[in-house]
């Protein structure tokens, strides 16, 4: 049987590498110094320890291994979650009800990613649908998009706008086509978050032109002087209510647990109840045992502010070692450093052969020719490593970037 006689959908040949894979093949020739450890600061993988009360949760939780989860997740830990949704955001306890405004997600990922599935039509205004992207941008938004059969319109996030893109700048034409608008604040990799009058700007342009604004909110509890304003506070001292929204949180950056796959979707009751009704079919749901972990997590907000102190301390670290560095800045929140050093692909070379520090190109995280110039450096490690990592880029630095 030939497999050349198979049709499979025309759309995945629209999706692009992942950043990963095309990072892999630009080093996979080149030898890093043998004497050297490899530092890895391309993925933001979060390394500090998880908080020690989540094993013995799993541990007391043994036996419900042997039970199918609910596939909304379980009624406590959506309560869990919207407490923390009020704590974190100073909410009225009016906003958000735990049966109506949320669904559990096996991580974020999946679930912007089967958003675009579940809420863009497949006709806007007799037209092909569009969904507007920051650019740069997670990955996953692009192939939401096309896998969907949405047509990607990337907006600029632009170091003269702070990094926010101007979405309101895209075309009447392609406005009127608009399905979805994806945002992510804190950003990735530019750490921007956006401040009241952005959201304000954004959440009247999505209900101008019925469109759904999806908000990765993954990064907002890790920040460094001023707290990230979320788009449901924003919808809070807008005094409008959450039509058109729906926000994303995550546990794998906020509490270091990457590996138990845990967030959720909170928003629009209308949009989340026919989310809801995709998951039915195709979404896998996090173990019960993990749901009873993300339900401690998520009432507990002790671990995050040590999590935070310790992004904090590597944040002075970098604008200590890179004060010279003209192009470095201290993002709003996340942990990545969005560093202009020229050629983004030919430095992260370097630094491989140089030091074995592997960084990614900010061209594998961008259509922008300015994202050439960048690298992201996620600053997941201990500070010792941390440490002599950004000494070791500094060094490349100065050496080979004038």
């Amino acid at each position: 049987m030939s497999y050349k006689l198979i049709n499979i959908n025309e759309n995945l040949e629209l999706l692009n590498d992942y950043p990963f894979q095309r990072l892999n093949n630009l080093l996979k020739d080149i030898q890093k110094p043998k004497k050297s450890s490899e530092i890895i600061m391309s993925i933001g993988e979060p390394k500090h320890n998880p908080p020690a009360f989540v094993k013995n949760i799993i541990n007391k939780n043994y036996e419900k291994w042997a039970k199918y989860p609910p596939t909304l997740g379980m009624e406590k830990l959506n309560i869990a979650s919207i407490n923390w949704l009020n704590r974190r955001f100073n909410l009225s306890k009016k906003v958000l009800n735990h049966k109506e405004n949320i669904v559990q997600l096996a991580g974020t990922r999946e679930g912007l990613f089967n958003i675009a599935l579940a809420l863009s039509p497949s006709i806007k205004n007799n037209n092909k649908p569009v969904m507007l992207l920051p650019d740069p941008f997670y990955q996953v938004y692009a192939g939401a998009c096309r896998i969907s059969g949405a047509e990607p319109v990337f907006i600029g996030s632009l170091k003269k706008n702070n990094f926010v893109p101007s979405f309101s700048n895209a075309k009447k034409e392609i406005l009127k086509r608009t399905s979805i608008i994806y945002i992510c604040s804190p950003s990735n990799p530019e750490g921007a978050s956006l401040k009241l009058k952005e959201w304000e700007n954004l959440i009247l342009l999505a209900r101008k032109y019925a469109a759904v604004l999806i908000v990765d909110e993954c990064y907002t509890d890790i920040y460094f002087k001023k707290r990230p304003l979320g788009v449901l506070e924003a919808c809070k001292k807008l005094k409008t209510g959450l039509d058109n929204i729906v926000s994303f949180h995550s546990l794998s950056k906020r509490s270091n647990v990457p590996g138990i796959r845990s967030g959720f979707a909170v928003g629009d009751k209308y949009l989340i109840e026919n989310f809801k009704k995709l998951r039915h079919y195709c979404a896998g749901q996090q173990p019960l045992p993990i749901q009873e972990v993300a339900t401690a997590l998520w009432n507990e907000d002790s671990h995050s502010e040590k999590n935070r102190k310790l992004y904090t301390k590597k944040f002075k670290l970098a604008k200590e070692i890179f004060k010279k560095h003209k192009n470095f800045y201290l993002p709003d929140g996340g942990f990545y450093i969005w560093l202009e050093v020229g050629n983004g692909e030919k430095f992260t070379k370097l630094l491989w052969k140089e030091k074995g520090i592997k960084v990614m190109p900010g061209a594998y995280l961008s259509k922008l020719d300015n994202s050439k110039d960048y690298i992201r450096i996620a600053l997941v490690s201990n500070f010792k490593e941390t440490k002599t990592a950004l000494e070791g880029i500094y060094d490349v630095l100065s050496k080979h970037v004038k």
